[in-house]
């Protein structure tokens, strides 16, 4: 299976579409998933094909992503256009770089607690779906809608999305790192997924249990207590094309996930979660210890920081991404190249 890098781990390196493939490249990767629309200076298309150029020089290939296409979601920007004109914009760019998907999510897990119901966001997700599959479809290009923010979408929910508009047209981005802030094991994800995954995001996460319900932290791989090798493995089943993504977000602490306090808003976000999938995560927490991740913390967008400080943020967010693609190369061997 191939390896390759997801833009939002260097997120703090201030680094450009073009730098980013030389950093790839010197590491060996053989994918670069640019996840966000503003890792592209502009959708131009000369400026696309000569980021495609270069990415062919460097035996680097693309795929490429976007936000939010939920209107009713508090990620979404409307500044950018209505969610159809977003996904169609998308879709053309990724055929001038040569993506096979388009990576893109709902929102966060606070929408499934805002003014909109959950079934409102799903049926305006199925409409704007809907209304840019024919594209797609024209393209050779799917729609790549992950489980992301903690998580918007469970997986039995996600893949009765995909199932619902076509999975000839729309296709999963599996997140191995979101589950675990909404109480799902990530193999269970990796199970339900499966059949749809088209691209990834991967991560480890620390998980163990406290007195109102568990703790979970993003670590690099290898650090946590996620069965990676279980869910590579499934991967390599039922998607054995798409290339494993590492998305590594370190520099940040542990969040608790409250399922034992009956005064939390969990089950008001996930009231319909199986019990046996539940149990999964219950079992995963308890194999792990009560040891948050060592290491530099900061804001989320590093505000307030000294350039000192910034610069010490960024050597550990590089440090923890090699540290990842070691651990991926050589116990879960992925990767053609730079093994």
């Amino acid at each position: 299976m191939r390896l390759g890098i997801d833009s939002y781990s260097l997120r703090w390196q201030g680094w450009d579409a073009f730098q980013l493939l030389e950093y790839s490249a010197g590491l060996g990767l053989d994918n670069v998933h640019f996840s966000e629309r503003r890792n592209f200076a502009s959708l131009d298309p000369d400026y696309l094909t000569s980021l495609k150029h270069r990415a062919d020089e460097l035996g680097l290939s693309i795929e490429v992503g976007m936000g939010s296409f939920d209107r009713f979601s508090s990620s979404f920007r409307a500044e950018l256009g209505s969610g159809e004109e977003q996904l169609t914009q998308m879709l053309n760019a990724a055929k001038i770089v040569g993506s096979p998907v388009v990576r893109c999510f709902l929102g966060t897990q606070n929408d499934r607690l805002g003014a909109v119901s959950l079934q409102q966001h799903l049926d305006e997700c199925i409409r704007t779906l809907r209304a840019v599959a024919p594209r797609a479809r024209d393209l050779g290009i799917r729609i790549a809608v992950e489980n992301h923010g903690g998580v918007d979408l469970l997986a039995r929910e996600l893949r009765a999305l995909v199932e619902e508009v076509g999975p000839d047209a729309v296709g999963v981005c599996l997140d191995t790192g979101n589950p675990a802030y909404a109480g799902e094991n990530p193999v269970v994800t990796a199970e339900v997924l499966a059949p749809y995954v088209v691209t990834s995001h991967v991560r480890d996460t620390r998980v163990w249990t406290v007195e109102s319900g568990a703790m979970a932290q993003w670590v690099p791989l290898g650090a946590g207590n996620v069965d990676l090798a279980k869910i590579v493995a499934i991967l390599s089943e039922h998607a054995p094309n798409p290339p494993i993504d590492l998305e590594i977000i370190t520099g940040s602490g542990p969040k608790l996930v409250p399922y034992l306090d009956p005064d939390s808003d969990f089950w008001r976000m996930y009231p319909d979660m199986l019990a046996r999938d539940f149990a999964r995560f219950v079992a995963l927490a308890q194999t792990g210890k009560p040891e948050p991740l060592p290491q530099l913390v900061a804001p989320y967008n590093l505000e307030g920081l000294s350039p000192g400080q910034i610069e010490a943020m960024r050597t550990q967010q590089r440090e923890h991404f090699e540290q990842s693609v070691r651990y991926a190369r050589e116990v879960l061997k992925i990767g053609e190249r730079g093994r």
